[in-house]
């Protein structure tokens, strides 16, 4: 089975992370999270800080960083959402480059849309499955898990939405979606090595 790069877009407590963890291990090539975020800050004039912040924005807030006040043109400046993206995905290309690597969230599937070689999944499960999880691997309070998987699938495809124009989740934009409420995350990580090899 060849190394290829693999992007992965996750719905909160599917197991996403888990799943990239493990396929890095597994397939023995690099796992990136927060490194985009630090590379992005270091080679522009944004602090990690303020990317953080950005995520962790409550969902209006959030909504409003990343939007013009005024109709956009080519002679205005890029607002602070759009230069937060372009550097983010500026750091994930330039990591592409070296080689077969998992990139977990950050847009990565569209941003590397045009690249060969790249294998983009979707990993999701239903809201109790997930709220479940929460508890379990977070260490969530019950009476807050579901409140906290409605509020982070909000965040990231507004995220999402708002940078790339395209649906969050939609099937045409991944190359496999996988519910893990049945399989888990070892199920996910065997199913998603097979499709790998079916890939050449």
């Amino acid at each position: 089975m060849n190394a290829l790069t693999i992007t992965i877009s996750r719905q909160y407590g599917s197991g996403g992370r888990a799943i990239a963890e493990q396929l890095s291990k597994d397939l023995n090539i690099p796992c990136y999270d927060n490194e985009v975020i630090s590379k992005a800050a270091q080679e522009s004039d944004i602090g990690a800080w303020e990317f953080s912040m950005a995520e962790n924005m409550r969902f209006s807030e959030f909504i409003y960083a990343l939007s013009d006040i005024t109709p956009h043109c080519e002679s205005q400046p890029l607002t602070y959402g759009e230069r937060i993206f372009e550097a983010q995905s500026t750091a994930l290309r330039k990591l592409a480059d070296r080689g077969p690597a998992i990139f977990l969230g950050r847009c990565g599937n569209y941003v590397l849309r045009d690249r060969p070689n790249c294998v983009h999944l979707f990993i999701c499960g239903s809201p109790e499955v997930r709220a479940r999880r929460a508890v379990e691997v977070y260490g969530l309070k019950e009476s807050e898990a579901a409140r906290e998987v409605r509020r982070m699938d909000k965040l990231r495809a507004a995220y999402y939405g708002t940078n790339t124009g395209c649906r969050w989740g939609y099937g045409e934009t991944y190359d496999l979606i996988i519910n893990t409420d049945k399989i888990g995350v070892e199920g996910a990580v065997r199913l998603i090595k097979n499709y790998m090899i079916l890939q050449g």
